[in-house]
């Protein structure tokens, strides 16, 4: 895994946007880089980008980044900022990805919940994941978790310092926490959880079996009860035999009863029905005697009454008409009445006359009727007009019921015109005019005049516009020329710069090429030479050359930087000032330009407004518009008195036309009302016309009914008078035939015929009830065949009291035995059941200690109660592995030491082999402060190594400690970490403040402060 680049914006000190490119020079061809600066200007706050942007998380925090932590620490956003953000770039197996989280605040000043993403750059698309699942995908593409990250990448001395000095318990806590390895104090104290809780599990297995065994009965209680049962289910089967005989003397002993009681009933239904024989006797059979008796005469007794009925109402209808013939009389006299008071001739007026006497009325009326209303509706007409008239004219003096015309009206409207007559005067005079002829023609000419005034006045406008943009483009002219001749020396000046510069840079990149070439060459030279012993060439025990040919190197490359700075200065400034000239040539040129095209159109212009001169009579125009405004309004001043003379002169026609037509319609209302009293004076009423048709109707009418009721009268009495002779000599007949039968009279034969439905019933009746007699005896005879054979087999010398109660005590005694049964049973299930139970907890018993076994054998080994057990252990192996890898590390910087772990017999310091002194064991806190750093960094170093495994790490930054190194350790960790660097072709970034490191690490990413407190990155 590579870090490749880190983009910030807001972070803490880092207001505004920067980045760091790893794979840009001078970074990328460096390999080892400083990170430099000032205290509190930034630099753990880069690593702290780099956590954030991959894990959402910083080391200097324990708990993961929420908007609420930004908001209540003050941390991570820049302050009086409202966004944020970081981006880191990396490189691993699956490819090259663009890790980001941001969060922002909203329009209500608090911050949004942050946000992650991740970017495949080969394919140039976001992943599609949440935001809490970005942490564990950058995991799994890294292929180490945020506690392995921050120890194999991000190595702090700080933690293996404390680590060295502290105590074996400490030790081990802080083993646990660098190398992330608590899950061993974990696995131990739940391996002793588990165990102790599956042993409470097996004891109180073991405690319900003794509490079941307790439960349990003797084998010899348990065969008593099977004994028992036996008897029991014997004597069970005698009672029930007993019950049986018991239950079907019982039955017969009912039967027997049964019968007794139903033969009883019987012979009372028997006697009822008898009675009920004789009472149909005594009355219905009579009854039914006489209907049949009477019968054959019912159809000519129907036919009597029929012929009865049809006499009758002819002599219904007879009186009927004879009452309607004389209301109708009255009627025809009474509608003669109202004619003649109606036409005002009640003398002369009769049956014979009385229509025509109407007709002549109604004509009479009629004539007055169409006089009114066609001198109403040329009235109507006329005041219609009239409002119309007053709408239009719209003079709030005129405002009177036209309806009701009075002299005062009339005269109010002769004065209403006299007085528009002379507005109108006046306005021939404002408008030069005399008559209403002259308008169109004048007011065409004043158009005329007042477009040619509009046309000069634009013409001005543009002549005084065009005028002020001459003189702008004639000072934008002078304002070119003149910066281009101060200008272009100056531009000649900065090229000469730019050369010179040039060839500075190309004679240092040639001293540099060749104190490169030195110094590679002292550097394997020096590999052969040691510290105190002869050069095999010179023989000297000196050998400085390297160091001589390192600073000269650095100082060249110094010198090439700031020389390669100036020149893209000066190179920056030349095409600034070059693209500022050519800027102003081309704005010289459009200037020039502009202002000979301005001077053709004056040209243009003034010809044109001399042309309107001419047209309009004027001499002189003037600077402004003002005399043009003013012949303007003049001409507006006709127009509008133009306007007001067509309105008033229509008006005054209007108000002409009104006097006319009230002069008029005054007449019409006086004579309408003249009318209107003769038609009063022969009909007062409200509608004639309906009046007149509802009498001629009634009168018509009335005398049809009274001839129609004389001819039914009539025709009548010559059907009535022979069917009422027919009809009497019949019923003579007929009452002498039912005499001869037996009745006294028609009434009385006609009271004794039935209706066919009641005769019906009286017969049904008769045969139902000898049915009922005939099925009575019979039932009452097999009743006492079964009685007979129920007493055969029936006990006489026991009565049935004394059976049922040996029954209720047979029942007794079955019950008594059965209950004793069920507890039997109930005893003998429950000790099978416990059987069972104690079986099955014995099964569950070997299984569990079968399985508790291996959690006992982890607790012996590794558990107890707070996990130490097993994490002092692995820690152990832990350690010795740290100490390997470490020790690896260490010879690198040193050949004096080797770390170990302390023995047996010493302190629970760790030791250090000094094996200058003959393998000499001592303790670390004998250390000097460098030699501590030495092992601090061997120590992180292995840390790194152990935490990445089989992950290739190609980015790596060390954080303190090398404040407290001489200058011969520093610069043998420089050395080292170089070294390291070659092998393992790794970026490796140290953080520090120490000048030596400066001067030594070339390649720099410095952290520069500007007086507000806020950090630039500058990489050189």
């Amino acid at each position: 895994m590579k870090i490749n680049k880190i983009y910030l914006k807001n972070i803490n000190s880092f207001k505004g946007e920067h980045r760091i490119d790893f794979t840009d020079n001078p970074l990328a061809s460096a390999g080892l880089f400083a990170i430099v600066g000032p205290t509190g200007a930034g630099k753990s706050t880069l690593l702290d980008a780099i956590t954030l942007a991959l894990f959402n998380q910083i080391p200097r925090f324990d708990k993961k980044i929420s908007k609420d932590f930004v908001a209540s620490a003050g941390s991570i956003l820049t302050k009086g900022e409202r966004e944020c953000a970081v981006e880191v770039e990396y490189s691993c197996k699956s490819g090259n990805f663009v890790s980001k989280w941001w969060i922002e605040m909203n329009r209500n000043q608090n911050l949004n919940d942050y946000g992650m993403e991740i970017t495949d750059l080969q394919s140039g698309q976001l992943l599609p994941l949440k935001k809490s699942e970005v942490p564990k995908r950058n995991e799994d593409l890294i292929g180490l978790s945020y506690d392995q990250f921050i120890k194999s990448i991000l190595l702090s001395q700080g933690e293996f310092a404390k680590f060295l000095k502290s105590g074996k318990d400490e030790r081990g806590k802080l083993l646990e926490d660098i190398t992330g390895t608590q899950i061993y104090r974990k696995l131990g104290k739940k391996a002793f959880e588990i165990a102790k809780e599956k042993g409470q599990i097996l004891k109180d297995l073991r405690t319900n079996i003794e509490t079941e065994n307790r439960k349990l009965s003797s084998p010899e209680q348990e065969q008593t009860w099977l004994n028992r049962k036996t008897e029991i289910e014997q004597f069970l089967k005698d009672l029930d035999s007993q019950l049986q005989v018991l239950k079907t003397k019982i039955e017969i002993k009912n039967q027997i009863q049964s019968i007794q009681k139903s033969i009883l009933e019987k012979n009372g239904k028997l006697l009822k029905e008898r009675q009920n024989l004789q009472e149909f006797e005594s009355f219905d059979a009579k009854k039914l005697q006489n209907h049949e008796k009477a019968e054959p005469f019912q159809a000519k007794i129907f036919q009597f009454e029929s012929q009865q009925k049809d006499l009758k109402n002819l002599q219904e209808r007879f009186i009927n008409e004879e009452k309607s013939l004389a209301d109708n009389n009255a009627l025809l006299n009474r509608i003669l009445i109202k004619i003649g008071v109606l036409t005002k001739e009640n003398n002369t007026i009769n049956f014979e006359n009385a229509l025509e006497i109407l007709q002549n009325f109604r004509e009479k009326l009629s004539e007055l009727e169409n006089q009114r209303s066609g001198q109403g509706a040329t009235k109507k007409a006329n005041e219609n007009q009239i409002g119309e008239l007053l709408n239009k004219i719209s003079e709030t003096t005129l405002r009177f019921d036209y309806q009701q015309i009075t002299d005062d009206i009339i005269e109010n409207i002769k004065n209403v015109g006299v007085r528009h007559k002379t507005m109108l005067d006046e306005n021939y005079a404002l408008a030069k005019i005399n008559n209403l002829d002259e308008v169109q023609a004048k007011r065409e000419n004043l158009a005329t005049e007042i477009r040619n005034y509009s046309d000069l006045k634009q013409l001005v406008w543009e002549y005084l516009k065009i005028t002020d943009d001459i003189k702008k483009e004639q000072e934008q002219e002078n304002q070119q020329n003149a910066f281009i001749k101060n200008q272009k020396p100056e531009l000649g000046k900065i090229q000469n710069f730019v050369l010179e510069i040039g060839l500075k840079i190309k004679q240092f990149e040639a001293e540099k090429e060749i104190l490169g070439k030195s110094f590679n060459f002292e550097k394997d030279r020096q590999s052969l030479l040691k510290k105190d012993e002869p050069c095999p060439l010179c023989g000297s025990l000196e050998h400085p050359f390297l160091s001589h040919y390192a600073n000269n190197y650095v100082e060249i490359d110094l010198k090439l930087n700031e020389a390669k700075k100036e020149e893209k200065a000066l190179v920056e400034a030349f095409q600034e000032l070059n693209s500022k000239l050519a800027s102003a040539e081309i704005l010289l040129k459009n200037a020039v330009e502009k202002t000979k095209v301005f001077n053709e159109q004056i040209v243009t212009i003034k010809d044109k407004i001399e042309e309107k001169k001419q047209t309009l009579n004027l001499e002189k125009v003037g600077g402004n518009t003002d005399i043009i405004d003013a012949q303007i309004k003049a001409i507006e001043v006709q127009q509008n008195a133009l306007n007001g003379i067509e309105n008033k002169a229509e008006k005054l026609k209007d108000l002409q036309h009104l006097y006319r037509l009230c002069v008029a319609t005054k007449i019409l209302q006086n004579e309408c009302k003249l009318l209107l009293i003769k038609v009063k004076g022969l009909y007062n009423g409200v509608n004639f016309e309906k009046e007149y048709n509802e009498i001629q109707t009634w009168f018509v009418k009335t005398q049809a009914n009274i001839q129609s009721s004389k001819k039914i009268i009539s025709e009548l009495k010559e059907e009535i008078l022979p069917k009422q002779k027919i009809h009497e000599n019949e019923k003579i007949n007929l009452e002498n035939q039912i005499k001869n039968i037996g009745f006294e009279d028609l009434k009385t034969c006609q009271l004794a015929i039935l209706s066919s439905e009641n005769a019906k019933i009286l017969r049904d009746k008769k045969q139902a009830l000898l049915l009922a007699i005939q099925t009575l005896v019979e039932q009452i005879k097999e009743h006492q065949i079964e009685l007979s054979k129920a007493q055969e087999n029936d006990d006489t010398n026991v009565d049935l009291d004394v059976i049922i109660a040996q029954q209720n005590e047979t029942i007794t005694k079955q019950e008594e035995i059965k209950k004793e049964q069920v507890q039997i049973s109930v005893n003998l299930v429950t000790q099978t059941k416990i059987k069972e139970a104690i079986n099955g907890l014995q099964i569950q018993l070997v299984s569990l200690e079968k399985d508790n076994l291996k959690w006992e054998l982890l607790d012996k080994y590794i558990g107890n109660a707070d996990g130490k057990k097993f994490a002092t252990f692995a820690q152990g192996l832990t350690l010795s592995r740290l100490m390997a890898l470490a020790n690896r590390r260490l010879i690198d910087l040193s050949d004096r030491y080797l770390l170990d772990k302390p023995s047996e017999q010493e302190e629970d310091e760790l030791m250090i082999v000094d094996l200058y002194m003959g393998n000499e064991r001592r303790s670390v806190k004998t250390l000097s402060g460098g030699e501590t750093f030495m092992i601090s960094l061997s120590l992180a170093l292995a840390l790194s190594d152990l935490a990445s495994k089989n992950i290739k790490l190609d980015s790596l930054f060390i954080d303190e400690g090398f404040g407290t190194l001489d200058p011969e350790t520093l610069d043998l960790a420089l050395n080292t970490l170089e070294k390291l660097q070659q092998e393992a072709q790794k970026n490796i970034g140290i953080i520090s403040h120490v000048e030596s490191i400066k001067e030594r690490i070339a390649t720099q990413i410095r952290l520069e402060r500007n007086n507000r407190g806020f950090s630039q990155i500058v990489i050189s």
